[in-house]
């Protein structure tokens, strides 16, 4: 096993947002594709301007990429081997990051996905069933939190691209889809999981510059936030994009076992190179056991491009990641100035203690902005933000004075995370702050900063109202695209269940059946799961109808699994604990991840094991077939997925489902 010192040192790996997709706005082939009378091979398509329709265009591959990956605990720089994102893009970390795709409302995205990985494939087609994990060389795309349609070539992901196709997706969207943060990401079932961990996610953004306007009701019509997020003579706040993944790669003795030491924790030879090539890297404890670190930006431990003191940033943050929960909150490193800091974090233990030694300043206060790319109704202040596998959250950060500050991942309870296991402070990265031009006044605050930005970039009428809601409560009425959803709208109700158990009796070795099912009562009253079964292809477990508004009640009845619907995001209602105290009005993150999230729009919401959670939803637009599952994505590859189809209306409060 390499040995050396270990050093978590600043400045060592710098890295900005991941790379911009460069999006071409005409195709590359001529658009007549069959010469005939008066055909001119040369001529090309000419460009059009980017906005409400538009085409751009963007081809991306998945290939093997080969690289390394810093690991603290060694010092040093692992090789590895991994299926990769590759597509033409400028700036940014060119490493293990795929390229952030920045797109319009009303532009119509057409991705070209090109499968370059090898055909020759051991693993498909699969032997035990749909449900494990298999062909890991297929896959598709998935555009996810966007309201789109998922059907034919846009965001379905029922479809397979085996290696040696390209399949050019036609992503509509609406020019009323919300401007924010959402991702891209790999979703075939049997190798979603192995080709996530591998790194295969990016960035997806919707710009938005929609100005708000006063409506004839006395309310909006809603903008987006962007527009406030800009300094009085226009300059937008910088914005960052932070892509927190957590990339499992091993590498493997002759007989195929991970290399491993007496602790757990996994290590790499001289000349070995790191792979993700199995579902035994992706087990419950896995990742704890393994000493791996989550990355950000595709670098592990990394010193975040400068920021200046006193002025706000957004940072987008996206965990792209697959098996670890994540509290981020920053304090500054004592003492100021430290450049090179040494500590062997070979343990848990040891990178508890360095974060407790070094990084011992105040918490920073933060505002959250949005949820999954959803701008929240009202700012939420807040030191720590959890995400959990999905999950993204904007915030606006300031640092109020220079130095070096430390991105932790901060503690959390067994019940908490994502693998029912408790974990420590530990170090994520760092982010150097420079000294402004004019020093931040003690005055200066984020919202100080929002309402000059209201009063000098918004028409005065609308300008005035949006700082009147910011100076009561730091509401954000003017920008909340998605209108609560009253309880005299609910049509219908849905109700699910998670389910994790030993399907084989003893002496037989266990055997593990991942469900989702509908709720009910046992004889004592008691929440029951009935009708649960492993995920079926063929099976069309919901259907809901168009126009229809649910709410729908969930719980897990073993373990902790993230929640993630496609096409509709869900407005939360109410998060019940074992108690039946309602855990998700104001309070404090550290006591339930629940708190400050009632009435708050998400697509992915963490179901802790014996809280029961109310959500409420709209059907809207879109019609078609796609899924609902875990999005802890091992436990999707192994059947914890449900299909669910959208429907016409049949007339009668039905769903219209045959062709006559």
């Amino acid at each position: 096993m390499a040995a050396s010192p270990a050093l978590a040192q600043v400045d060592a790996r710098i890295v900005d947002n991941p790379p911009e997709a460069t999006l071409r706005t005409a195709p590359e082939e001529p658009t007549v594709a069959l010469p005939h009378a008066g055909f001119d091979a040369t001529r090309k398509p000419a460009p059009t301007e980017r906005g409400v329709g538009a085409e751009v265009f963007y081809d991306l591959a998945i290939r093997y990429q080969d690289g390394t990956i810093f690991n603290p605990s060694t010092g040093t720089d692992d090789p590895v081997r991994l299926r990769s994102y590759v597509g033409a893009a400028t700036g940014g970390s060119p490493q293990f990051a795929a390229p952030t795709v920045r797109i319009l409302p009303g532009e119509t995205f057409r991705l070209t996905l090109r499968n370059e990985l090898p055909a020759d494939d051991p693993t498909c087609p699969g032997a035990g069933g749909v449900n494990v994990p298999h062909c890991f060389n297929r896959t598709n795309m998935h555009t996810h939190g966007l309201h789109i349609s998922p059907t034919g070539n846009s965001d379905n992901v029922l479809v397979s691209v085996s290696p040696g196709v390209s399949f050019q997706y036609e992503y509509n969207i609406p020019p009323d889809h919300p401007a924010g943060t959402f991702w891209y990401h790999s979703h075939l079932h049997g190798s979603t999981a192995l080709q996530v961990s591998s790194g295969m996610a990016g960035a997806l953004i919707i710009e938005g510059g929609r100005i708000p306007a006063l409506a004839p009701d006395g309310g909006y019509v809603t903008g987006d936030v962007d527009v406030v997020l800009r300094k009085p003579g226009g300059e937008p706040f910088r914005d960052r994009v932070m892509l927190f993944q957590q990339i499992a790669y091993a590498c493997r003795d002759g007989a195929g076992a991970i290399k491993a030491a007496t602790t757990g924790a996994w290590y790499c030879d001289a000349g070995d190179v790191g792979e993700v090539e199995g579902y035994d890297q992706l087990t419950p404890t896995s990742w704890s056991a393994s000493g791996r670190f989550t990355s950000i930006n595709g670098e592990v431990m990394p010193t975040l491009a400068r920021a200046v003191a006193g002025e706000v940033e957004r940072w987008r943050l996206i965990h792209g990641g697959v098996r670890d929960s994540i509290k981020l909150r920053f304090r500054k490193m004592e003492p100021a100035g430290k450049t090179v800091v040494a500590a062997r974090l070979a343990t848990a233990d040891a990178r508890q203690a360095f974060v407790d030694q070094r990084c011992t300043g105040a918490p920073l206060p933060a505002l959250g902005l949005a949820a999954d790319g959803l701008t929240r109704g009202a700012l939420d202040e807040r030191s720590d933000t959890i995400l959990q596998p999905g999950y993204r959250e904007d915030l606006l950060v300031r640092f109020p004075e220079p130095g070096v500050y430390c991105v932790i991942n901060g503690e959390l309870q067994t019940d908490q995370a994502v693998n029912n296991e408790p974990h420590g402070r530990e170090l994520l990265g760092y982010v150097r702050v420079d000294e402004g031009t004019a020093p931040p006044s003690a005055g200066d605050s984020i919202l100080g900063a929002l309402i000059a930005s209201a009063e000098a970039n918004l028409p005065d009428d609308v300008g005035a109202r949006v700082v009147a809601d910011l100076q009561d409560g730091m509401r954000l009425a003017a920008f909340a695209r998605h209108p609560d959803v009253a309880a005299e709208e609910v049509t219908g109700r849905q109700t699910l269940g998670f389910r994790i158990f030993n399907g084989s009796l003893p002496p037989a070795p266990p055997a593990f059946r991942f469900e989702i099912g509908e709720l009910g009562r046992d004889l004592a009253g008691n929440l029951a799961l009935m009708n649960s079964a492993p995920y079926d292809p063929v099976r069309m477990d919901r259907t809901l109808v168009l126009g229809a508004v649910d709410e729908w009640t969930m719980t897990s009845f073993a373990a902790n699994h993230p929640f993630h619907i496609h096409v509709n995001p869900f407005q939360i209602i109410e998060v019940l604990d074992p108690t039946g105290t309602d855990v998700s009005g104001p309070g404090n993150p550290n006591v339930s991840q629940y708190a400050n999230l009632k009435g708050v729009w998400k697509d992915t919401l963490m179901v802790e094991q014996g809280h029961v959670i109310k959500v409420r939803t709209r059907y809207e637009r879109y019609i078609g077939d796609f899924v609902l599952h875990c999005h802890i994505l091992d436990h999707e590859d192994q059947g914890m997925m449900q299909n669910v189809r959208i429907a016409i209306p049949d007339g009668t409060g039905g769903a219209a489902v045959a062709h006559h």
